[in-house]
């Protein structure tokens, strides 16, 4: 009888030791994810005004890091390409005064042939899907100056969906793969232009800001983990008020 007892004690014990290992793991996880989303932020104010970068060769890319240059602001010396592919947007990314028919769209991505033949992917802005099949007004021709924002994309998540080349659609902004497709040697960056404009596409969708709710993740978690204590104590007070008055103590 003891024993049994004395499982019944035991496992409960077991299973709010594991569980609150998790809660703890995920509010610590959370905390560091809180010191990163902030000192991203801060690092993304700080270049999105610092002096732009003039990238004008391949001996220019090389130089290129993404820990110092991610968001930093840079002029483009050479021309735009006549290659296009569209990538889709999720919703989040749209442009802000968009109607709801217009929420969800492409990105028109083109290659841009710096002055010493080099190419480098950029980013256009953003057509809602309803104009995907009309002809959007060409780029500038001959030498620009395109003033832009450096960024490295994420990778392909596990929810994306596959690329269809033939179509000229993709899901992930892959400089490599588009290159593959383009038959370019494409760096792994690429760049947003950062001219706002009211046409098609609609550049300056580089995003400066994002959700930072680490914080109160962080208070959840650790929140659970003390009413899970408070809990699992009252509950081993009770049983052990039980066992001894079923003993007779």
């Amino acid at each position: 009888m003891a024993i049994v007892r004395s499982l019944r004690s035991f496992f409960p014990a077991v299973m709010t030791l594991v569980m609150l290992v998790v809660l703890l793991t995920l509010g610590a996880w959370q905390v560091e994810r809180l010191a990163w989303k902030e000192d991203l932020l801060a690092r993304m104010t700080e270049r999105r005004n610092a002096p732009p970068l003039t990238i004008s060769s391949k001996t220019d890319i090389a130089a290129l890091r993404r820990a110092q240059h991610d968001f930093y602001p840079a002029k483009l010396k050479g021309r735009f390409g006549e290659e296009v592919v569209f990538w889709f947007t999720q919703i989040e990314n749209k442009p802000t005064g968009l109607s709801r028919t217009d929420s969800a769209g492409y990105h028109m991505l083109v290659p841009f042939y710096l002055r010493d033949g080099s190419a480098l992917l950029v980013d256009r802005g953003f057509i809602p899907q309803r104009l995907l099949d009309i002809p959007a007004p060409p780029p500038p021709q001959g030498a620009v100056v395109l003033d832009a924002v450096l960024r490295w994309p994420d990778g392909r998540g596990a929810f994306d969906n596959q690329d269809n080349p033939a179509k000229n659609l993709f899901y992930v902004r892959d400089p490599k793969a588009i290159g593959a497709h383009w038959q370019l040697d494409l760096p792994p960056m690429l760049a947003d232009a950062a001219t706002a404009n009211d046409s098609w596409p609609r550049g300056a969708q580089t995003r400066f800001s994002m959700p930072n709710n680490h914080l109160q993740y962080a208070v959840t978690w650790f929140g659970l983990a003390i009413v899970l204590v408070i809990v699992s104590g009252l509950w081993h007070v009770r049983f052990l008020k039980s066992r001894d008055e079923s003993d007779g103590v």
